[in-house]
Parts: C-alpha cells; sequence; structure tokens
C-alpha cells in the first residue's frame, strides 16, 4: 500500500504545531521537502488566514524573550529578525519597541556578564573594556553599554566603601 504524499499545507500545520514560524523560514522548511512553489504559496496563505502565521505579532513575542531572558539589544534582535526572514523595516521596528524592554535586557545582559567577571571587575581597565565588548557583541550600542557598566561599577565600588567602613 503506497503511502499519499503529504500536501504542503498538512507538513505546515505540522510544523506549526512544534513552533512558531516566521513566514519565510515556514516557506524554506516547506522548499526544502520538495513542495513547489504554487503549492507552497497555497499553503502559506491558507495558514495566513486561518492566523497561524503572523510575522509582526512573533517579532513581537521574540523579541520579549531575547531581551528578558537573553539580554540581546536592539541591533542583536533586529539582525536576528531579518536573518529569520522578516522584513528589515520590520525587524528594527519589532527591536525597538519598547525602551523598558531595553533596559530590562541590558539589566540582564550587565547580571550575567558579572556573574563570570573575576570579582573587582570594575577596577581592572581591561575588564571593564572587555564587558563593555560583550555588551556591544550582544547589540547594544556604545554609549548605553558605557553608560551602564559606568553605572554599575560605581555602585560596586560605593557598596565595597561601605563594607569597609563598617
Amino acid at each position: 500500500m503506497t503511502r499519499q504524499p503529504r500536501s504542503a499545507y498538512q507538513t505546515a500545520l505540522d510544523l506549526l504545531a512544534r513552533r512558531d514560524h516566521f513566514r519565510q523560514e515556514l516557506a524554506e522548511k516547506l522548499r526544502r521537502r520538495g513542495h513547489d512553489d504554487d503549492e507552497l504559496d497555497e499553503a502559506l496563505a491558507r495558514c495566513a488566514d486561518a492566523g497561524l502565521i503572523d510575522d509582526e505579532r512573533l517579532a513581537a513575542r521574540f523579541v520579549e524573550l531575547r531581551a528578558a531572558d537573553r539580554g540581546w539589544g536592539p541591533r542583536r534582535l533586529a539582525a536576528e529578525l531579518r536573518r529569520r526572514g522578516v522584513p528589515a523595516a520590520d525587524a528594527e521596528r519589532a527591536a525597538a519597541a519598547s525602551t523598558e524592554l531595553a533596559a530590562e535586557a541590558l539589566a540582564t545582559a550587565l547580571r550575567r556578564l558579572e556573574a563570570r567577571a573575576p570579582a573587582g571587575w570594575w577596577r581592572d581597565g581591561r575588564r571593564r573594556a572587555r564587558m563593555l565588548s560583550s555588551l556591544v557583541t550582544r547589540g547594544f550600542d556604545a554609549e548605553a553599554a558605557i553608560a551602564a557598566v559606568d553605572e554599575l561599577a560605581a555602585s560596586r565600588e560605593s557598596t565595597l566603601h561601605e563594607l569597609d567602613d563598617e
């Protein structure tokens, strides 16, 4: 008994049942599975009509999770969204959506970096430079990174002096 080949729509539903996909990601996966462009376009249209593909909603959720949980800055978020097939303007808009979220992402990144830094890192110029470089690599602009590291270093220095005074 031969098995009927799965339609692009059925394959798309299977993929979407596992996790959300951006439209371009889903199209690439369907293409790799051998579905032709006409069938693929029809499947994507049906999924979009059913509300199963929504790049704007998914981009917002992606930004929220990556910023808060991983400490990714706006530039890295936008780059990753573009890599996943989100148009550049939409990726930039989603990545810059909330200054509150950007501040939370920066705080998360600093916590993660400080956890790996040696004691007294704020007194070593090379360690501070490494922390700044890591923040820029995570997608934060240099001015924000410098201000954040300087503020954290100042708070650590004042905390240390308070302990010395006791």
